[in-house]
């Protein structure tokens, strides 16, 4: 799931003359992809524990497969 942060982090890439913020961040297993850079202790996303970083690999890695593309795009009827 993919959401805008409800506490305003940012990712800023700078290329050159050129700046990116990307706001949104991706939610897996109930943990926040940037919790580990943002800090924000206080969101319901955030765990930065190693319980934490399991659940999030095990989310990202059922997302990567057919059944779990399917789950996450395909609109149940």
């Amino acid at each position: 799931m993919k959401i805008e942060c409800p506490h305003g982090y940012k990712a800023v890439v700078r290329l050159g003359a050129i700046t990116y913020e990307e706001a949104s961040v991706e939610i897996m297993g109930g943990v926040c992809e940037a919790a580990h850079e943002c800090r924000i202790a206080h969101c319901k996303f955030y765990d930065v524990t190693p319980a934490g970083d399991a659940r999030f690999i095990v989310a990202l890695r059922r997302s990567q497969t057919l059944e779990g593309y399917l789950q996450e795009n395909v609109v149940k009827q």
